[in-house]
């Protein structure tokens, strides 16, 4: 497409294009099928286009934009032959310009005229996105064994008794190798590999009265104001107390695949983080290896009632139902900085749209995208691809590519070899 006129893009201060995209967004179509939300959203990236007496139109990047004339008239062409007209506030000046390629090839304006374009690509995404969960939303039942589970998780919130469980493995390790580490940082990675420990230590410390009312971020800001020996006892206390056994194989399944899929998605965004100045890696981890602390809570209570789950499909279904409504809940009631509420309650959400800078929850999201990718949980997750996602976007600016995560994720496995190491040396 070939503008001789400048285009001016849609600011904030420029009040009256902001308000001629908005009322074309909720006019034309198919732009106005997106919701309120969604709508703002795209009008942030839409952007005004005056056009003078007699500039020609060319649809050479019509793949890239939805065009519709706002004021003004356009006259049609066929080569050289005038086809029609269309004239703003028209039904036919409602659809996109060069929707039609074979009716005309380009238009001509014999006046001042305005257009506003909208990317193709993001009403695309945020068309999807909300198809998407207006199916969820219908497609989500919660039944008799979310109620059970959920009900325990209750019990257990309201006495102040919520208990993460540890894996038996895990606890043994941890425990025979406490006596040979040494040093606030080996510690911190001793504990990383235990979720559940890391967020009842990280809460244990908040509960220090240390002069501040600020809560530590990270597993080493927790140590620090435990202090080591401290620190020591309440992961052999905890450990003691909430070491599970899995009541079946399907709860086991589900236990092992937890930990290790949050091990390898803290391994990532430490490694992501390290690209991003404005970010610290050490409370990325943290972030990212309580993000999806729902799924352990939830596992934890669904171990009470294992007889009850016959197959992983079932187990699967509750903790999809539950993972963010209790991950939000538990960091919230915990004391949890704000980030990992939100990194709790939004990571998961795909599809969202993203303005500003890059934060922890776009490195976790990130990070479970790249596992999906790389290491599949299942052939029927929820997980999307990364192409053409807003985030992948924003990364690749940043100089993170998620389309090739080789290099990533070979950083990440490097980084747990090494905590496993401290382990092993126990």
């Amino acid at each position: 497409m070939v503008f001789k006129s400048d285009s001016n893009p849609t600011a904030a201060k420029a009040d009256e294009n902001s308000t001629l995209v908005l009322a074309a967004a909720g006019a034309v179509s198919p732009v106005n099928e997106l919701n309120a939300i969604n709508r703002v959203a795209i009008c942030k990236t839409a952007s005004v286009v005056h056009v003078q007496r007699n500039d020609q139109i060319k649809p050479e990047n019509s793949h890239r934009w939805l065009m519709y004339l706002v004021e003004g008239s356009l006259t049609l062409y066929s080569g050289k032959d005038e086809v029609g007209v269309i004239t703003a506030r028209t039904p036919e000046a409602l659809q996109p310009l060069f929707v039609d390629k074979g009716a005309y090839q380009s238009v001509r304006t014999s006046t001042v005229a305005k257009i506003v374009k909208f990317g193709r690509e993001q009403m695309d995404i945020l068309l999807k996105e909300q198809q998407k969960n207006a199916i969820s939303v219908m497609d989500v039942q919660i039944g008799e064994l979310d109620n059970l589970v959920f009900d325990d998780i209750i019990d257990a919130m309201q006495s102040n008794t919520a208990m993460l469980a540890s894996s038996s493995e895990s606890a043994a390790k941890i425990m025979a190798s406490l006596s040979s580490v040494a040093g606030i940082p080996e510690l911190a990675d001793v504990i990383q590999c235990d979720p559940g420990l890391a967020v009842h230590i990280v809460k244990s410390a908040n509960r220090v009265d240390v002069g501040t009312t600020e809560p530590t971020s990270s597993i080493r800001g927790a140590i620090t104001r435990l202090g080591v020996e401290e620190t020591q006892r309440n992961i052999t206390d905890l450990l003691q107390r909430n070491t599970m056994v899995p009541a079946s194989i399907i709860i086991e399944r589900r236990l092992k695949r937890f930990i290790q899929r949050t091990a390898l998605s803290s391994a990532i965004v430490q490694v992501l983080a390290k690209e991003l100045p404005d970010l610290k890696p050490e409370m990325a981890m943290l972030v990212a290896l309580t993000a999806d602390i729902g799924e352990l809570l939830t596992l934890t209570y669904a171990n009470k009632h294992a007889e009850r789950f016959n197959d992983e499909q079932q187990l699967a279904s509750v903790i999809e139902n539950l993972r963010v409504i209790v991950s939000s809940w538990l960091m919230s009631e915990w004391g949890f900085p704000h980030e990992f509420v939100d990194a709790c309650s939004t990571a998961r959400d795909w599809y969202r749209n993203h303005n500003g800078e890059i934060t922890y929850t776009d490195l976790v999201t990130a990070a479970l995208l790249i596992i999906q990718s790389e290491m599949p949980d299942s052939e029927h997750s929820s997980i999307p691809s990364a192409n053409n996602l807003l985030l992948a976007r924003r990364l690749q600016q940043s100089g993170i590519d998620l389309t090739s995560p080789v290099d990533i994720v070979k950083a990440a496995t490097s980084r747990l070899v090494t905590v496993q190491a401290l382990l092993k040396a126990g």
